[in-house]
């Protein structure tokens, strides 16, 4: 079988550009079709000088057929609604042309299952409810097997990703309350995107850190959602989300309030014994705490856990890449499941 035929649409946004650099490091894929509407007709190795040599080709406006012909799999790199309908109607026009037409959506568009939370959260009515049935949250570690045969991934948000995987092990056991969570995150600038705004610019962000929509954070529905899903009871949080003055990764830390004591060694145990085959999930040993420089520009999420007998509180601390493991390199992670890939390819 030849390579894989990649196509990125919304190629000029900030996940995109990691994602591109990730791709042309992996040995299956080629590069096929990469969209922007501001840029169209421009040279993608001119934008985006590490293509050289890599890509010759122009930055296209997007055409629905254009992208079922042209490719096999397709990364949507879109703002949250921004593209919703056109990905509705690319799902349905592959289907109705008999094409597995793999789509792995880096926005939040189909990570919710309640619909009544895209009208709360993000302010926009979902077109195409259906297809939040059949789509799949794309968190490897805990839907490995419903990703391999999916069409639809929902890529995971960089909060979630974090706070989720640090949690999950803890709550799947029903070790501690599910209505006593309390998260306290710090996020890269780069969380906040290209376009300049109070969360990415030099003026607001150095030698400072900046808590924001503080409650009303629109991956709090997602995180809740996903470890209900795995406590098999409702889960509610506390959410607390930061700015930090470094540009890439992302720290959460989660206070847990377990039914009974749950000490130090026997968290890391818990922890270690829920992610003993998983290829980027680094359990630390006590005493050891995850730190940002350790998993920025990787695919890793680093966890840890520490046990304060004196208030009753488990604290796990969870590190990630907030692009890389938080968007593009999981979406590549999720790709290598698809095709039944080492899920490590282009990833070390």
């Amino acid at each position: 079988m030849g390579k894989i035929r990649i196509g990125v649409i919304g190629a000029t946004s900030l996940t995109a550009q990691v994602l591109l650099q990730l791709l042309i490091r992996h040995s299956q894929v080629e590069l096929a079709l990469l969209t922007s509407e501001s840029r169209t007709g421009e040279d993608v190795s001119r934008y985006y000088k590490f293509l050289r040599g890599k890509f010759s080709g122009k930055f296209k406006k997007y055409d629905k057929n254009e992208a079922i012909e042209e490719v096999d799999l397709v990364f949507l790199t879109k703002q949250h609604g921004e593209f919703l309908d056109q990905t509705c109607e690319l799902f349905y026009r592959a289907q109705k042309q008999n094409k597995n037409l793999p789509i792995i959506d880096l926005s939040a568009d189909f990570r919710l299952k309640n619909l009544s939370d895209y009208d709360r959260w993000y302010k926009f009515k979902h077109p195409c409810p259906e297809l939040l049935e059949i789509s799949v949250y794309g968190l490897p570690e805990l839907y490995r097997e419903k990703i391999k045969s999916s069409l639809l991934i929902a890529n995971p948000g960089c909060y979630p990703t974090t706070v989720i995987l640090g949690a999950a092990p803890f709550l799947a056991q029903r070790r501690v309350d599910p209505n006593n969570i309390i998260v306290d995150a710090y996020s890269g600038t780069s969380g906040a995107g290209v376009r300049p705004n109070e969360r990415n610019m030099a003026i607001t962000t150095m030698e400072n850190i900046l808590p924001y929509k503080i409650g009303q954070h629109q991956h709090t529905p997602e995180i809740e959602q996903e470890l209900s899903q795995i406590s098999q009871s409702p889960v509610t949080i506390t959410f607390v989300p930061h700015v930090a003055p470094f540009r890439f990764g992302m720290l959460a830390n989660i206070y847990l309030k377990p039914f009974e004591p749950l000490l130090t060694e026997e968290g890391i145990e818990i922890l270690q014994k829920f992610y003993q085959h998983e290829p980027f999930v680094r359990i630390l040993e006590p005493g050891e705490y995850p730190e940002v420089r350790n998993v920025a520009g990787t695919n890793w999420c680093e966890i840890s856990y520490i046990y304060d007998a004196r208030t009753n509180t488990g604290i796990v601390l969870s590190a990630i890449d907030n692009i890389i493991k938080g968007a593009s390199g999981q979406a590549i992670q999720n790709m290598n499941i698809i095709y039944g890939w080492e899920e490590t390819e282009g990833l070390l």
